[in-house]
């Protein structure tokens, strides 16, 4: 691979990391296209907050919708490398929930969303 295809795929995984959040919401809105019910959580290095630009965005989707209408939907919508998504029953929820750290990703969305508004509102009283 040539060193610019190197930069440029660089580039790209930190804009991802970067707007993580609104790639988050483009995934929990598509699987609740497909399912209302539908449930989607980060987990892995990312979960876990010890992730690097290199690292994979673990994705659980929980569904009874298929697989691979779930993959397929995402892929034409986007959802491409680095994020790894994993598609499961409810029953194989728990297989997850025991082993890894699950964080909704709707929760995730909110928390970050707090956490920019609070960085304006410091940015905005240390300019006054």
């Amino acid at each position: 691979m040539s060193e610019r295809l190197l930069v440029k795929e660089a580039r790209r995984r930190a804009e991802v990391f970067k707007n993580l959040p609104k790639h988050l919401k483009t995934i929990l809105d598509t699987v609740r296209r497909i399912d209302e019910n539908a449930e989607a959580y980060l987990f892995g290095s990312v979960a876990e907050e010890r992730h690097v630009l290199s690292s994979d965005i673990d994705i659980l989707v929980v569904t009874e919708r298929p697989p691979g209408k779930v993959l397929a939907t995402l892929w034409e919508r986007g959802i491409k490398e680095p994020f790894e998504v994993h598609v499961v029953s409810r029953e194989k929820l728990k297989i997850y929930a025991r082993r890894a750290k699950l964080l909704r990703i709707d929760e995730y969305i909110r928390k970050a969303g707090e956490d920019s508004a609070e960085n304006n509102r410091h940015n905005a009283k240390r300019e006054s």
